[in-house]
């Protein structure tokens, strides 16, 4: 490979490493220690990378796949890859992003690339500029109906062959198509995962351009459309065109291989489309708590109370958006309104465990310790290890400390049956915490574990603990390439590892 692409990858790296822990997929399941090990390392470890990918051996021989919760009863599919295979993919998405945004039309909000930055937007800034276009829309021509609709299970079933020819016949760079023709193929024949890498944004640029040719098609036919990945809402004259549209937007969705969810497909039409890209009354109390207005605690305490209390069965959910706005406006108002109903129901809301959390900890307390710890061992909590998994991180950014959570703690980390990414956050936790008479066993476990993943979150228990001494991690590094950097890292004796990122780092700035 010429030295131009060399640079260019070495380039692509510098984008990808300075993404790595914003994705959404990074704060669902974050790193223990924010990738310090790897920020250590970069520039001998962005090296080794480069030769990878110019030698054409970069793609993932494992996928770890975890269920996330999306509500009580059903899960979606995150892919955990390595960190260095997660380094690999999004360089090469991200060197084809110039190509890919100028491809994708302004109607998609979703991932959109900041170019002269090189970076991706904020999400969340992207959907409220989606929402007031929305609104312009329906403002402007108040006789029109939207149908809104979206695609079942939109990332396992993209076609990375179609994928791939839609990237072939942009502009981008001969190794990014190479690397993501070898990675895709990888990914989908040597996992029991398929279609693209859910948990990377970078897959969300992959997601916008597969859909490019409905986007093309709508405006072929005329109609004003508006799109959040695969989240459409498309505005016609009448309930008869919409239909129409619809039939056709599907042939097409059925030739690249998609479904439209029939269930969240339907027609709307006068004041319930300002409805949905207006919240009025979640517009009216943000606006009071940020102006102090003297009434905005009480209206949104009832609005908090309207959308929780009794609505945590099946039949009459609540809504995962309304309760995340209702816990941060609470958490701006420093209100613990909340925390008594949610240390009571976050068993019945696995999925939103970690917004939960992060507004728990405004109120952390020696009662809450207690609570958080009794929480880690209830019964409708330990079914789900995405919330143990922040339970955990609740205890370790809060200094929890107290026989019962080390019981706890000791407990998961030594049941192999648990996900790897619990277990790494019991090690965390105990090497912060366990007292003099066991950290020793902390370094014991440490030889007897095989999962890579957990050795390194036991090497750094064992290193927080003090049972680290200089020469055993000499040996580790030149002994253990998977832990290599962490050990390397740990021999520089920093004073401080930072803890787990729980919220995005990066703001609506455009």
């Amino acid at each position: 490979m010429d030295p131009v692409s060399e640079r260019a990858i070495s380039e692509a790296l510098d984008v990808a490493q300075k993404h790595l822990g914003w994705s959404s997929g990074d704060l669902e399941l974050p790193d223990l220690i924010a990738h310090e090990d790897i920020s250590f390392n970069w520039a001998s470890y962005k090296g080794k990378l480069a030769r990878s990918i110019m030698d054409g051996d970069c793609s993932p021989s494992q996928v770890e796949v975890v269920d996330l919760p999306k509500d009580r009863l059903t899960v979606r599919p995150l892919a955990r890859l390595d960190v260095e295979h997660r380094l690999v993919y999004d360089a090469a998405v991200f060197a084809a992003a110039n190509a890919i945004q100028s491809a994708t039309p302004r109607s998609v909000y979703s991932y959109r690339w900041w170019t002269r930055r090189q970076r991706l937007l904020s999400p969340s800034g992207m959907w409220l500029k989606m929402q007031r276009a929305g609104k312009l829309i329906h403002e402007k021509n108040p006789q029109l109906l939207a149908i809104r609709t979206d695609i079942s299970a939109y990332y396992e079933h993209i076609d990375i062959e179609l994928l791939l020819d839609d990237l072939a016949a942009l502009d981008i760079p001969k190794w990014s198509l190479q690397t993501l023709r070898s990675f895709l193929h990888a990914f989908n024949g040597l996992s029991h995962a398929w279609g693209i890498p859910q948990g990377s944004d970078a897959s969300g640029l992959l997601a916008n351009l597969y859909l490019v040719p409905l986007d093309a098609l709508l405006a072929r036919l005329g109609y004003r459309h508006l799109r959040y990945s695969d989240d459409v809402y498309i505005f016609g004259e009448s309930w008869i065109s919409l239909r129409e549209v619809l039939l056709n937007a599907n042939r097409l969705l059925r030739y690249r291989h998609l479904n439209i969810a029939g269930s969240k497909t339907k027609i709307i039409s006068g004041t319930d489309i300002k409805d949905h890209f207006e919240d009025r009354e979640k517009d009216a109390i943000s606006y009071g708590v940020y102006t102090g207005a003297e009434w905005a605690p009480g209206e949104l305490r009832k609005f908090f109370d309207r959308i929780s209390f009794g609505r945590t069965d099946q039949d009459d959910p609540i809504s995962p958006r309304d309760l995340r706005f209702s816990l941060t406006q609470l958490r701006r108002l420093g209100d613990p309104y909340a925390v008594e109903w949610l240390l009571e129901n976050l068993g019945e809301i696995p999925h939103v465990a970690r917004e939960a959390l992060i507004y728990l900890s405004g109120f952390h307390n020696r009662s809450l310790s207690k609570a958080v710890v009794d929480l880690l061992v209830d019964s409708k909590t330990t079914i789900y290890p995405y919330a143990e998994q922040h339970l955990l991180i609740y205890m370790i950014r809060n200094g929890v400390r107290n026989k019962r959570a080390i019981s706890v703690a000791w407990d998961l980390l030594l049941n192999k049956n648990k996900d790897s990414f619990v277990r790494e956050f019991a090690a965390r936790y105990l090497g912060l915490n366990a007292p003099a008479g066991e950290a020793s066993a902390l370094r014991q476990e440490f030889q007897g574990e095989t999962n890579k993943r957990v050795r390194r979150a036991m090497l750094l228990a064992c290193y927080e603990a003090r049972q680290c001494p200089d020469p055993w991690l000499t040996v580790i590094s030149k002994s253990d390439p998977a832990i290599r950097m962490t050990a390397d890292y740990l021999r520089n004796h920093p004073a401080e590892i930072p803890f787990p990122t729980v919220e995005r780092r990066y703001n609506d700035d455009r």
